[in-house]
This record gives C-alpha cells, structure tokens and sequence, in this order.
C-alpha cells in the first residue's frame, strides 16, 4: 500500500491540498487529479472566486461536502451544486469555465469542504464534444453494506451504478463508517485509493491520515474505524501529459491548447469571461 500526503496550492482566493499528481503516483485508475477543498470557512462579505479559465482532454469533477458553489462554463452551463451532488463536465476539444461562491451566501460566513477531480478522457476521446451534467444528490445510489453507508457519486461498485455519464470504468463513493465492522472494498476496478475526509479510517490493518490516499494493491481489501472517507478507482485510460489545465496524449495538442488560451480563441463563458487566468509563463 501506498500513501500519498496531501500539499497546499493556492487556487483562486482558496488555498486546496492536492493530492494528485503526485511525483511517484500520476494517477489512480483515469483519476489524474485531485485537489481537497477546505475545510475553510469563508466569512460574511467574502466569496470563493476561480475566474475563467480552460481545460482539454478530461472531465472534471465537483463534489462537495459542505457549503454551495455556482459553476459556469461555455457550453452555456449555470449550475449551484450543493453537498451529495455531482457537476460532471466534459471539456474534450476545449472548454473554459469558473467557479464562484453563491451571491446568497455573502451574508453569513460559510464552511465549505469538497473535492475537484479531473478524469482523463480515454484513447479515442480526448477531443470529444464538450458537455455539462449535474445529477442532484437525490439521485445518487445510496446504500448499506453492514454498518457501512455508501454514496456512490459516479461509475460503479458493489452492483450500483451513478448515473453520472462517465467516459470510463471508474468509481467515486463517500463512504461512511460507525466503528462496529468492517467494510470490503469493492474489486471490480484494476485501481484504488481510499482517501480518509474524517474521523480514524484504518486501511487493511493501518491507521490512514486525513487527506492522505492510501492507493491499495488489487484483490481483497478491508477498511474500518469510524469517520468518512472517498474510495477512488478504475481502469487506466493510458499514458497522459498534463501541461497547467491541459490533459492529452498528444504533446502537440496541448501547445495548440496553449496558443489557443494565450490568443483568447476558445469558448468563452457567458457573462463571466471579463476576468480569465492568464496563461502561466
């Protein structure tokens, strides 16, 4: 078993913990990033800000624990996603979007607590269309096995299925644990990684740090303890290149990316493009 710790990066007006990449440990499955966000409480007359910015080649993924965000991005999307639920967006050929705190949520100080993944895109599309999906957290499969109650937010597992429109063989469930037995991991998908948000999650017989992820061997695993925790995991998709937002097999696509940034001639938000990263030198 492997355990990658988590460092801090400074995103927009938050500071996150990255978990991947990580220098020995590109990715997990087609999982080839993740970022923690929080446990930070903003306060009142403060808002979380990520301003335009692009991607190619992956799907991102938000999930959030606690507090309420607003995406936008430049397929036309505009949705708030609030803990449980999903907003999957394919960026394929190119997309740009941002991320906001909700203008409701300026009154009160708000903890806010979740994870940004990015799923590599499979061989075949990597360029495919860009497209937006938000499945509510009603609509999540929930389900017990013992003690255990699971959250399955995308792929599948334990003979559940999200229907969150994956490009690939993968799963992401919240996992929570009460202490009195322990959990078997589903072992449909050649990867894995647990990653401990709360509590004391012990990982085949060893105690994991929050926010650390604990990448698992294949076959039969075990977690226990008590708190909640993500279980990550698929199938490979192939070698990648990541270059700041960018993710492709091809190198030369990704220049094309950073050209295309730099001139301003991909997809621009709707009504929330006058401010946009700039193209990291």
């Amino acid at each position: 078993m492997e355990i990658i710790s988590p460092r801090e990066r400074s995103i927009g007006s938050s500071t996150v913990r990255r978990v991947l990449p990580y220098a020995k440990r590109r990715t997990v499955g087609p999982f080839i990033f993740l970022d923690l966000i929080g446990p930070e409480t903003i306060p009142a007359g403060r808002s979380m800000n990520v301003d335009a910015h692009p991607h190619i080649g992956l799907s991102t993924l938000t999930y959030l624990f606690d507090g309420r965000m607003v995406h936008r991005d430049s397929t036309g999307a505009v949705q708030s996603i609030e803990p449980g639920a999903v907003n999957w967006m394919t960026a394929g050929s190119g997309v740009s979007h941002t991320e906001r705190g909700h203008p409701d949520d300026l009154d009160a100080d708000l903890f806010v607590r979740g994870a940004q993944i990015w799923i590599a895109l499979p061989d075949g599309g990597e360029d495919v269309a860009p497209f937006f999906a938000h499945v509510p957290a009603v609509d999540q499969p929930r389900f017990d096995i013992g003690p255990a109650r699971i959250r399955l937010a995308a792929g599948s597992a334990w003979g559940h299925e999200s229907p969150v429109p994956v490009s690939s063989p993968l799963v992401l469930a919240d996992v929570f644990l009460d202490g009195s037995d322990s959990l078997r991991l589903d072992d449909t998908h050649p990867e894995r990684g647990i990653l401990p948000i709360e509590g004391e999650v012990v990982v085949d017989g060893q105690l994991v740090p929050t926010g650390h992820l604990a990448v698992v061997e294949p076959g039969s695993v075990d977690i226990a303890g008590w708190g909640r925790a993500l279980l990550i995991g698929g199938a490979l998709v192939g070698p990648r290149t990541i270059w700041w937002n960018f993710v492709h097999s091809d190198p030369e696509r990704i220049e094309q990316a950073k050209a295309d940034w730099a001139a301003q001639r991909f997809p621009l938000v709707p009504d929330d493009h006058e401010n946009w990263v700039p193209l990291p030198t």
